[in-house]
């Protein structure tokens, strides 16, 4: 996920949800029990799914310009 975003040059922000206990909680919120997912503006992602996440970062996108 890391190196796919990083390649497309989109800036993210890792939280680990072992850690930080808020990102835990606003994960459990958005209704995932498990990871990864990625949040693109309202957009959540679960899993590596390159097809969805091309579509979420593209200007125009459903998660805005990147």
């Amino acid at each position: 996920m890391k190196e796919f975003l990083s390649r497309e040059g989109v800036t993210f922000t890792v939280r680990n949800v072992d850690a930080d206990e808020q990102a835990y909680t606003e994960l459990v919120a958005r209704g995932f029990r498990s990871i990864p997912v990625t949040i693109v503006g309202d957009q959540a992602i679960r899993g590596f799914d390159e097809q969805a996440l091309r579509a979420a970062i593209a200007p125009g996108g459903e998660g805005g310009t990147p």
